[in-house]
């Protein structure tokens, strides 16, 4: 972890953070690329490097060497993130729509008074501005300092404690189960310059460039169809559940079958139960659903309450994950209470008294962040452990599976799932909704990148493993990656904000685009539960404890049965993000039983070059868009 990788690293950050925010806000490219796992702009990054080797060892005067690529590839895929849709973007609409959109009609002035000082800029004129574009097009940036200082604090604080957490699990997943950490293929791949399953140069492999070629013929037939209908094309999707028109089979109405090369590639190093089981349990959502139909059962129209079944499943799941590995974190919490010396940690990134102390005094730190903030301890200890709890099943998910997808966990469901169990009455105290508020105002960090970056802290410290890189400074590389990440992200949409108008930014209109429509939903929604609260959800209820009881029933299952065929963590993400996997997932379960049985291992390892050919083919498109986007406007690909 050499000072000129860290230096390297930072400038490459402030460059991809700002190509990413061009392309997939100002210039309106795919939200699919734009929070992809791992992020584009650190592929490229890494391509960059290794393509211009020899002139950067002339200037450096000693080449990058492979772990200075890999720290290099760490510090960016934690400092990009921050600037995507699931962190600053939505952070800012989240912190002043309240505000903009309030009317005597909406009762938004309600959440205004109950919000503290700190939580967004006091001056009613400055969001406009921000909404609206400035005479200008310049940024007030003092007004913004104390809310955007006093949000760093509490994101780091989060960040710090998540990574820690998974820091504990390690050694428990990494030596005990050798998890394989499949997206970790792809950094290893480029770094090592050689194919998995072969000892070819990965760039001189024939099966890496027939990747490249079918997945460029794929997207160039997408965008000759988006300009012209008439050419033949597979597109993204085909919606099967057209055909579906008559009850009770209209419960597939909108299943749909994805074709992703990214998805496609990964889903080749996942086992083959995990593929399975969650592709049969979304499937089998619909399928519920007809069935209760044919006879009669199904009284709620939201029946099988499927996203409530997620959260039950990532709760059982948690509850697994302390289980398997309480001895590992028994000897964790010896070691940092004792300094016990027969428990060595010498090969830790962060040693254990520093992940166990930090994970317990960050989440304490928070809670009492919080309390001052006018958040009740007794929703916000449940709400923080939500959040922690599942980005560590994320990262179990991430690790086990290799799954590539950000919302790959119940993503929003925190705050419902406690308005759920608990009801919104039991927010409201004495007339007083402040808890109500401060959960709604800390919930967009449930929305997306923000907690699935554990996954990427996990992969860090796995990465590390794998390059021998055992320094302790390593939590301050990723503090300050983090850190880093978040002030250019706030530098780059305020001033594309107070430029255009957050308004018109992200496909809006006068009503704002995603990140502003959803934050303001958000909080007429809130509006609603302080004029007319709710009790507790009984059928949703029922329907986390259902998700939660067949996870555990998988679990065990698998443990008395080795070769089950049902994944607990299958089913879990088939119930959030099911519905862009389960084709890809199905597909390559297929294939992959077909190469066992026709060629067993050998041949397995033999295609594993085309199909991590997929991957990069795809990635490396999406970012060649971007550049499309960037030089000839938001219409040069016809919108796809």
């Amino acid at each position: 972890m050499t000072m000129r990788a860290i230096l390297i690293a930072m400038i490459l950050s402030v460059v991809s953070i700002y190509w990413q925010h061009l392309s997939s806000v100002i210039e309106g490219g795919s939200t699919l690329y734009a929070l992809s796992t791992p992020p584009v702009p650190a592929i490229f990054c890494i391509l960059l490097l290794i393509g211009a080797a020899p002139l950067l060892g002339k200037v450096l005067g000693k080449p990058l060497s492979k772990q200075e690529l890999i720290v290099i590839f760490m510090f960016l895929v934690l400092a990009i993130p921050q600037v995507t849709w699931g962190v600053t973007e939505i952070l800012l609409p989240w912190m002043t729509t309240h505000v903009y959109f309030a009317t005597p009609q909406n009762d938004l002035h309600k959440i205004t008074e109950l919000l503290p000082k700190w939580y967004y800029p006091s001056d009613p004129d400055l969001i406009r501005e921000m909404y609206e574009g400035s005479a200008d097009g310049s940024v007030p940036w003092k007004p913004w300092l104390y809310p955007l200082g006093m949000w760093t604090i509490l994101m780091t604080l989060m960040f710090f404690t998540g990574m820690c957490l998974v820091s504990m699990f390690r050694k428990q997943w990494a030596d005990r189960e050798r998890l394989r950490f499949p997206l970790l293929l792809l950094p290893i791949s480029l770094v090592e310059k050689e194919s998995p399953g072969s000892h070819v140069p990965f760039f001189r492999n024939p099966l890496v460039w027939i990747a490249f070629v079918l997945v460029f013929t794929h997207h160039i037939l997408n965008v000759m169809n988006a300009y012209n209908p008439s050419v033949a094309a597979l597109k993204d999707f085909y919606r099967i559940g057209a055909i579906f028109t008559e009850e009770p089979w209209t419960a597939y109405h909108n299943v749909r079958f994805f074709y992703r090369p990214q998805v496609l590639g990964l889903a080749y190093f996942v086992s083959p139960d995990l593929l399975f089981s969650t592709w049969f349990s979304f499937l089998m959502q619909p399928t519920s659903t007809v069935i209760a139909d044919v006879f009669g059962l199904r009284q709620d129209p939201s029946f099988p309450f499927s996203v409530e079944q997620g959260s039950g499943a990532f709760l059982a799941m948690l509850f697994v994950l302390f289980w398997v590995g309480r001895g590992q974190l028994a000897l964790i919490a010896r070691k940092a209470l004792t300094g016990d010396p027969s428990i060595d940690d010498s090969d830790e990134r962060i040693p254990y008294r520093w992940s166990f102390f930090g994970a317990i005094g960050g989440f304490t730190a928070i809670i009492i962040w919080s309390h001052f903030s006018g958040f009740s301890p007794v929703f916000s200890i449940p709400y923080v452990f939500l959040l922690l709890g599942f980005g560590l099943v994320y990262s179990r998910v991430r690790a086990e599976g290799g799954i590539p997808a950000v919302w790959a966990f119940p993503f929003n469901e925190h705050k419902r799932m406690m308005f759920q169990l608990l009801g919104t009455r039991r927010f409201i105290r004495s007339g007083d909704a402040s808890d109500l508020v401060m959960l709604a105002s800390y919930s967009w960090m449930g929305r997306g990148y923000f907690t699935s970056q554990m996954g990427y802290q996990i992969e860090n410290e796995a990465l590390s493993d794998r390059f021998d890189i055992r320094t302790r400074r390593y939590g301050l590389m990723a503090v300050l990656a983090f850190v880093v990440g978040a002030a250019v992200a706030y530098y780059a949409t305020l001033s594309s904000y107070y430029k255009f108008g957050a308004v018109t930014l992200g496909g809006g209109t006068t009503a704002g685009g995603g990140n502003v429509s959803n934050a303001r939903t958000q909080w007429e929604e809130i509006v609603g539960y302080i004029n007319n609260p709710t009790g507790p959800s009984r059928n949703r209820n029922i329907a986390i404890s259902v998700g939660a009881v067949v996870t555990l029933a998988m679990v065990a299952l698998r443990f008395f049965w080795l070769q089950s065929p049902f994944h607990p963590l299958g089913y879990a993400i088939s119930l959030n993000y099911g519905y862009a996997l389960w084709s890809n997932f199905m597909l390559v379960w297929i294939v992959k039983l077909a190469v066992q049985r026709l060629g067993g291992a050998r041949l397995y390892r033999q295609l594993m070059p085309f199909f991590l050919g997929l991957v990069i083919a795809d990635l490396v498109a999406g970012g060649l868009s971007w550049l499309i986007l960037l030089a000839f406007g938001p219409r040069a690909l016809a919108g796809y």
